[in-house]
């Protein structure tokens, strides 16, 4: 079987769940070609679709959304001459239900130019925003994603269909959490960079949607932030302040190992949602 995938990853953790799923598809004899949605930036889609068996599209959720530019992504990708199946894999710091209409617009998107949902896949990683999840957490959120990754590839290769179920009004409450877009442009403009700044520029040759320019020593954010936190997340001296979130800042990389010495600081975020999320990982894996 012969895979395409499309994938964004803001800060890392969903290229790392596509990289368990090349690493499987491929140990199964599967071939796979890996595009990056970076590369696409108001640029056309080359890739010949029709060619492959299925199309794979991986993407963090934003605001229970697919990120802006991923839709606008999928809006080039013209309408193939027969129907393909695809898959998607989403990644976000809860398992709460609402983040499954999250792939209702992008769904929509993909079907009008003959690419049709048939598996659908949700994964807790850590946060890039809002607080910092604790060493132990990530480490246990990545070990179950591991551990249910085979299970999942087995599915799709298999022709087995899973989708995930949609919340009443769920099309509606997407279009609202969709101001997130805008947000994002508005927002980004008031980034701003500290003293502390060594100037590496790590943070403008990484942005996706190369929304930072520096001019003589000078940065500047542009109106196409789409909050994704790259740059804020890796700045290696925490040097960027995100506007009206600064306060939600998550700053280095996660080590997605064990701490026995930590303190668990948000015991009861989400705590029934985490729950139902890890055991339900554990049934499917037995």
């Amino acid at each position: 079987m012969k895979f395409l995938i499309f994938y964004f990853s803001g800060t890392g953790n969903t290229k790392m769940i596509l990289d368990q799923y090349v690493c499987h598809f491929q140990e199964e004899g599967h071939s796979v070609d890996i595009r990056n949605i970076d590369d696409y930036f108001n640029k056309k889609i080359e890739d010949n679709l029709n060619i492959y068996d299925k199309i794979g599209l991986f993407y963090p959720i934003h605001a229970f959304n697919a990120p802006s530019n991923v839709l606008e992504f999928a809006k080039n990708i013209q309408k193939l001459e027969s129907k393909k199946p695809l898959f998607i894999v989403k990644t976000s710091g809860e398992p709460l239900a609402l983040n499954n209409i999250s792939s209702l617009k992008v769904k929509s998107i993909l079907k009008k130019r003959g690419i049709i949902l048939e598996n659908e896949y949700h994964y807790c990683m850590p946060y890039n925003i809002i607080f910092r999840h604790s060493d132990n957490m990530a480490y246990k959120m990545w070990e179950s994603a591991k551990k249910v990754i085979p299970y999942d590839c087995k599915e799709i290769t298999a022709g087995q269909k899973r989708k995930l179920k949609y919340i009443p009004c769920g099309r509606f409450l997407a279009w609202v959490f969709r101001i997130e877009h805008w947000g994002g442009r508005f927002n980004g403009k008031r980034y701003k960079v500290k003293d502390e700044c060594i100037k590496c520029g790590l943070c403008a040759r990484r942005c996706p949607t190369h929304n930072i320019t520096i001019e003589n020593g000078e940065f500047k954010f542009g109106k196409n932030c789409l909050m994704c936190m790259r740059c804020s997340f890796h700045c290696p001296k925490n040097a960027i302040k995100i506007g009206l979130f600064e306060k939600w800042k998550v700053n280095g990389a996660y080590s997605f190992l064990p701490n026995e010495n930590e303190e668990e600081r948000h015991k009861k975020y989400c705590k029934k949602s985490y729950k139902k999320y890890f055991e339900r990982i554990e049934q499917r894996t037995k």
